[in-house]
């Protein structure tokens, strides 16, 4: 279960990636939007900010991410839905806006094609995909899961599927040859290493955390703690830079 307080503590990093890919389409107009696994709606402030007159709809599985979304933006149309399984009956949309959701779809070359499918003529799909299979926080995590071996089989299952930019790319590509990808290293500044176990929390180490007891938590968290202080240096300035690698894909139909 997803833990809306600890995701939104760092909220302002987690929505700059969603200002950054709307306000590559600032100046399009679009009548009717669909975020796609809006979570707490923090994906959707910028679709009401950037176009406020147009009609826009959330989507996603999470009850209390969803009540958090409702009193965020009382003006938006919140709906509660799995968003693996195919959203044709929602209608046509001008923009279908997806940030940091797609990679925990395990049919995600499916819900692409099924997102152009549900695309106006020259509608955009919009999505912003965390590559953190390449950051040195995912080898931290993926060498502190031996303490608990025999509770970690199969969690393949529950986290994030990634892929290579190439591998996305062509999966849009199978839908249309209008195409625009980019790749952003976020540098966040942290105080120390807690605040980037704090941060890893609200996502990454989820699937982890729901498997284990109070006490398991504690002895998994400081062992993927120990990892992080070896991999993650301070600067000279007392501060440590956590750098999010994150790819963005455009595609119009």
């Amino acid at each position: 279960m997803w833990n809306t307080e600890i995701y939104n503590r760092y909220g302002k990093e987690r929505i700059q990636p969603s200002i950054d890919l709307a306000a590559r389409i600032k100046d399009m107009q679009f009548q009717r939007i669909l975020d796609v696994g809006c979570g707490t709606g923090m994906s959707t402030v910028p679709l009401v900010s950037a176009w406020e007159n147009a009609e826009i709809i959330g989507v996603d599985l999470s009850k209390e991410m969803l009540e958090k979304a409702r009193e965020v933006l009382p003006t938006v149309t919140f709906i509660q839905r799995d968003c693996s399984k195919p959203l044709l009956d929602m209608g046509t949309f001008d923009l279908i806006f997806s940030n940091a959701f797609v990679q925990w779809l395990p049919n995600q070359e499916d819900f692409i094609s099924n997102a152009f499918s549900m695309l106006n003529e020259n509608g955009i799909f919009a999505t912003q995909i965390p590559l953190f299979e390449e950051m040195p926080a995912n080898q931290c995590i993926i060498k502190s899961e031996k303490i608990f071996a025999d509770k970690f089989k199969g969690i393949e299952e529950g986290k994030y599927v990634l892929h290579s930019a190439s591998e996305y790319y062509d999966m849009i590509a199978k839908s249309t040859n209008k195409i625009e990808m980019w790749i952003t290293d976020y540098c966040h500044e942290m105080d120390n290493h807690g605040k980037i176990l704090e941060f890893l929390r609200g996502a990454a180490l989820r699937p982890y955390i729901e498997r284990l007891d109070e006490e398991e938590q504690k002895l998994f968290l400081d062992e993927v703690m120990k990892n992080l202080e070896i991999e993650y240096h301070y600067q000279k300035n007392g501060k440590i830079l956590f750098s999010f690698k994150r790819l963005f894909l455009l595609g119009q139909k």
